[in-house]
């Protein structure tokens, strides 16, 4: 009842809207020569017949105005920006109250200055420190041409992934929230990485890495947000592009994508569908070591894993002017994600250093992921300041993962003696409605508010099966067999200020409050879980800029990382029959204090963060069965974890035709936790470089090489050890300017290899860890643009943007 009242009441609200929205409106975007958006370029709107000044305002960051404040008449509009030559739209007539102009993008170009006979241009720098982010332009990086989105977030400052354990770490901490445009895709970090390791790195113009986030986002993810921006076109018209790739490591992978959008009058359409297939090759190895009665027991494996990957995208909408002022928006979109994995783990047993039992375990899976979802979108301008956007999102996930496994146990000579056969399936169907509605106005020129709110909830269950073939027949093992159902609700309201006293000083707060209630049952058992909380999350901004060339910026938020759906249904995985991936129903979610300092001097930029984080939550972490003949890998809280963090980036270029650019991150993180009654406190200092080298070898051919080196560090109470990695990428526009040919080799002294290792001799565990994953490839990849290349996809977000990071998709 409650929730028909609340859909009811939000549909009136929007009839309302439709029905009192009619007004005239002028929309157009500030590009550059290179069809690039610029940023908060000044917009004046002129009465053509006395040249007097109507209205102005500032563009957006992605270069677009909308002018509601004028009466019909004769207008022209005129664009300035500083670096850039004005520039002037055509003239054009307002004849009604009702009338919709939209006009062509207005290009500018850049000013030169001549300094003792050298040309200066102005252009985009490759990193932005803005009040709340930085942001890394990656979109004219050519050896990231190809390659997959994670592998250019694999290079940007501060950010680790960890392929081992499909994590992502910022600053030093890996509680991070992956959003797409701005909209959350709800999944935890191993599904998103899958994700971004299926995603063409071409369409990504650029990476916001969101440490402190605004009151407006969810409070999830205590290291912040990375926000993967895909490039947009602008304007009337028909545009689109597709992209054909092929490449070859120790087997082939292609790749194709389609993007097109199509706006006429009131309407825009667009749609976008990108095809992957990857045929991998996977090497594992690991070694255990357990101590039982004073005999020293080790495990030896070697795993070999053949996988056939492939993954489709889709995504369609449209977007309806009903009125100058108001915009519905109707958008649809999926993935189907198969793979079909067979491998081979050879096992070898000792005992005080003899061998004593060797053995194979076959695996084969054939799984799939299924997702749609599907939003409505209500946009209403009452002027340029006031806005009012209500979402209503429904999302529909479904994961089918049996996993079939046979045991040879093997003689002299490796004659089989003995075979085990043992199955599991895991069935997991998730359903989630979101709403949500957003407001924001602007007091005075100084002083602007958002407020809104937010409800979430969420069905989810999880069919979990284990058994094995004993005489003949299939036994169920009851013990690691059963049904799982969650519910959860976060309700979710919150107000953030800007203030700007002064044309060098701008502050901003807000304040969260989100109440959530949880419950997990079983067949067998319940109240699982039952929790029931409400916490208040503050964030606070502050930005001087003392001159041109220096700037300082500090900032504060609380964050909260929840547990993933998975990481909490019990199930499980073999990596060996004694050695298993498990899940943790008694996981807390972590909270944390996040303190960060920015200064810039020009297009320098150093950093410092501090963050405290109560229960942290980290993955794979080992734990000995009560017996100690079986190890579990699970998602565990830690006690306390301190992360300190200091990045400095800077530019170095060398001459017109050859640009550098590096990246120093230092992290040192403390745990402190009882870990199995025993007392860690882990201390560990690591580094991080990155760089870039640009060359231009002529008009239509340029290179870059590019790279990274991450020192030894902790993760949890592993140690993860050193890797690197070195791209080169060569790029040519051919003839026809809209076409494009690229070859690019990652990876290409192939050094980045994961490896772990772990040692606490009080808690009888002793393992380590080396993962190759076949890093190395070599690509060429052809694309061709096609269409007026001014076509706009509007940029909006989705109800369910913050909340799809925790689905698994692994």
């Amino acid at each position: 009842m409650m929730l028909n009242s609340w859909i009811s009441n939000l549909t009136l609200l929007i009839l309302l809207i439709i029905n009192n929205s009619i007004s005239a409106q002028i929309q157009g975007s500030v590009r550059d020569f290179d069809n690039r958006p610029l940023s908060f370029a000044n917009v004046i709107l002129i009465n053509q017949s006395d040249s007097s000044v109507v209205s102005g305002l500032m563009a957006t960051d992605e270069g677009f105005y909308s002018i509601t404040s004028f009466k019909p008449g004769k207008y022209i509009i005129e664009v300035s920006m500083l670096g850039y030559k004005k520039g002037y739209s055509t003239p054009f007539e307002i004849r009604s109250s009702k009338d919709h102009h939209h006009n062509k993008p207005i290009l500018l170009g850049e000013m030169p200055h001549e300094i003792d006979g050298v040309k200066v241009v102005a252009e985009k720098p490759i990193y932005e420190l803005k009040i709340d982010r930085m942001v890394v332009n990656v979109e004219s990086s050519i050896s990231s041409s190809g390659i997959t989105a994670l592998e250019v977030l694999e290079k940007s400052p501060g950010v680790i992934v960890d392929r081992q354990n499909e994590e992502l770490s910022l600053a030093g901490k890996s509680g991070v929230m992956v959003m797409i445009n701005g909209k959350r895709s709800r999944m935890p970090i191993a599904a998103a990485v899958q994700m971004l390791d299926a995603m063409n790195a071409d369409n990504v113009e650029r990476i916001e890495l969101i440490t402190t986030p605004p009151a407006k986002y969810d409070a999830e993810g205590d290291a912040g947000i990375i926000n993967i921006v895909l490039k947009k076109s602008e304007d009337l018209g028909t545009n689109g592009s597709f992209t054909l790739g092929a490449g070859v490591a120790h087997r082939e992978r292609m790749n194709a994508s389609l993007d097109i959008n199509h706006h006429v009058d009131k309407v825009n359409y667009f749609g976008s569908y990108n095809a992957n297939f990857q045929n991998r090759r996977t090497e594992i190895n690991s070694y255990r070591k357990l101590m039982v009665d004073g005999s020293e027991l080790e495990t030896y494996t070697d795993m070999n894993w053949e996988a056939i990957r492939t993954y489709h995208n889709i995504r369609m909408g449209f977007d309806y002017t009903i009125s100058s002022k108001t915009i519905l928006s109707m958008l649809g979109s999926g993935y189907v994600r198969d793979w079909d994995d067979d491998g081979v783990n050879a096992i070898q047993y000792y005992t005080d250093q003899n061998l004593t039992n060797e053995s194979d375990l076959n695996q084969k899976k054939v799984g799939k992921w299924i997702h749609g979802m599907g939003n409505i979108n209500l946009q209403h301008h009452f002027s340029e300041e006031v806005i009012l956007d209500v979402n209503i999102d429904y999302l529909n996930y479904y994961h089918d993962d049996p996993a079939d496994y046979t045991l040879e146990n093997l003689g002299l000579n490796n004659v089989v003696e003995s075979t085990e056969e043992f199955r599991v399936t895991k069935e997991t169907p998730i359903d989630i409605l979101v709403g949500a509605v957003d407001f924001s106005t602007s007091v005075n020129e100084k002083l602007s508010l958002e407020a809104g709110f937010k409800e979430t909830m969420t069905w989810f269950s999880n069919d979990v099966s284990l058994t094995y073939f004993d005489n003949a027949m299939w036994t169920v093992d009851e013990e690691l067999t059963n049904m799982f159902n969650m519910k959860e609700d976060i309700s979710a309201v919150y107000l953030s200020a800007k203030f700007n006293p002064n044309k060098k000083t701008s502050l901003s707060a807000g304040l969260r409050y989100e109440y959530m209630n949880t419950t997990l049952d079983s067949e067998t058992e319940k109240g699982i879980i039952d929790m029931h909380y409400g916490e208040l999350f503050p964030t606070f901004y502050a930005s001087h800029r003392f001159n041109d060339d220096n700037t300082i910026q500090f900032s504060y938020s609380r964050r909260i990382s929840r547990p993933t759906f998975n990481q909490l249904a019990p199930f499980i995985a073999f990596v060996t029959p004694d050695t298993y991936v498990s899940g943790n129903e008694d996981l807390l979610p972590a909270f944390s204090d996040n303190l960060k300092v920015d200064y810039r001097y020009k297009s320098w930029i150093l950093s410092y963060s501090y963050t405290e984080t109560k229960d942290a939550i980290t993955r794979f972490q080992p734990k000995q069965s009560e017996d100690e003949t079986k190890q579990y890998f699970v998602s565990r809280n830690l006690d306390q974890v301190k992360t300190q963090n200091v990045m400095l980036g800077f530019p170095v270029n060398v001459n017109s035709w050859w640009k550098m650019r590096y990246n120093f991150t230092w992290v040192h993180n403390r745990t402190i936790t009882d870990y199995e009654d025993t007392k860690i406190d882990y201390k560990q200092g690591s580094y991080m470089f990155n760089g870039t080298q640009n060359f231009i070898i002529s008009k239509k051919i340029s290179s870059e090489i590019s790279g990274f080196y991450t020192s030894k560090s902790n993760w949890g109470v592993y140690t993860a050890k050193a890797r690197g990695r070195v791209d080169i990428g060569v790029q040519m526009k051919l003839k026809n300017e809209n076409s494009q040919l690229s070859i690019n080799l990652t990876d290409a002294f192939k050094t980045n290899v994961f490896g772990s290792e772990t040692e606490i001799p009080d808690l009888n565990i002793h393992a380590r860890w080396r993962l190759d994953f076949e890093p190395r490839v070599l690509r060429i990849k052809f694309t061709h643009k096609f269409g007026n290349q001014a076509v706009k996809a509007r940029k909006r977000k989705t109800a369910s943007d913050e909340e799809q990071r925790r689905v698994t998709a692994e």
